[in-house]
């Protein structure tokens, strides 16, 4: 009886392992599989990317370029898995190598070295955030970036891939987190509105749409709805990509701050609306930004855990 008990909650058991372990523990970027796949995109699009090309080749070069390294690396997943004497674990594995909170660890010594004046020191560490111009920006714009940054990183690295595994399991959520680390990767040799990267955000948004709007209507119930519902409407639906706009304002008014704005890419300015009428966030934002997402990260994994709970009773 203990056994098909212990059974039945094994799913839950090795999610919140694999969770709380990539919370807890912080994995070398010497062995970690982040890195190889991020080099992995990067090379091949050196090989494969032709600036002066037609759209039409960009277009098809780029499906090819992100959907083809993803089909082999899910191939042989699923083949592991078929094989293994326990796939669950397998699955487990899986789930921890694709959550990542390291940015958090990074804007937290943002924020120390802003707070010193540091701001030379702060915009190098913040290039390693964010694939956008940071050498001219002010106290103001590095505050912001790395709120950006730690807004739509953390909601995409963290609860979406979660999300993405409970409902599709471990090929769901790697198949999401290889796409993010595709587009890191371009995003650092080429501008964001380039044909070539195109197929792989309209495949991201078509992914994210429903996930980002349920969830952050569920978080701003815990947070400020009735901010959070106004700035959607006059701000979040108009941002492009329409999801960050949504993640976005989630964080703008649950800070009382102001985020996004224009930026610039490969020395070229983009346009893009500030969300929030609020004043510009400071260093101390991003100190508060730090305790948010951690609250929010709990709140989440207790409400996970006793709806799964409830399920199982439910049904036993």
């Amino acid at each position: 009886m203990l056994t098909e008990h212990l059974q039945a909650h094994m799913g839950l058991l090795i999610f919140l392992l694999a969770t709380l372990s990539a919370i807890g523990f912080r994995t070398s970027s010497l062995y970690h599989p982040n890195v190889v796949m991020t080099l992995l995109f990067t090379n091949l699009a050196q090989k494969v990317y032709r600036p002066k090309a037609p759209n039409s080749y960009q277009l098809l070069s780029g499906s090819m370029a992100f959907i083809l390294p993803m089909l082999i690396i899910l191939l042989i997943l699923a083949a592991l898995g078929y094989l293994s004497f326990y796939p669950q674990w397998l699955g487990g594995l899986v789930l921890f190598f694709c959550l990542d909170i390291q940015h958090e660890r990074r804007a937290k010594r943002i924020a120390i070295l802003l707070k010193q004046q540091q701001k030379a020191a702060a915009r190098q560490l913040l290039g390693a955030m964010v694939k956008r111009d940071v050498e001219k920006l002010s106290l103001m714009g590095i505050c912001k970036a790395c709120l950006d940054s730690l807004a739509l990183r953390g909601m995409r690295h963290f609860y979406l891939v979660m999300v993405f595994y409970l409902i599709g399991g471990p090929l769901l959520a790697l198949s999401y987190k290889l796409m993010l680390l595709c587009d890191h990767a371009w995003r650092s040799k080429m501008r964001p509105d380039t044909a070539f990267i195109k197929p792989l955000q309209l495949s991201l948004a078509i992914l994210e749409w429903l996930p980002v709007r349920l969830f952050v209507l569920m978080m701003a119930l815990t947070q400020n709805l009735g901010k959070t519902l106004h700035y959607l409407k006059h701000y979040g639906q108009f941002y492009r990509p329409a999801s960050s706009g949504w993640i976005l304002a989630l964080f703008a008014a649950s800070l009382n701050t102001q985020l996004a704005g224009p930026r610039f890419y490969q020395q070229q300015r983009f346009d893009n609306m500030r969300i929030g009428s609020d004043r510009p966030p400071e260093p101390e934002t991003i100190s508060l930004m730090l305790k948010l997402l951690a609250t929010m990260r709990w709140f989440f994994l207790c409400a996970l855990c006793l709806c799964w709970l409830t399920i199982n009773i439910l049904t036993h």
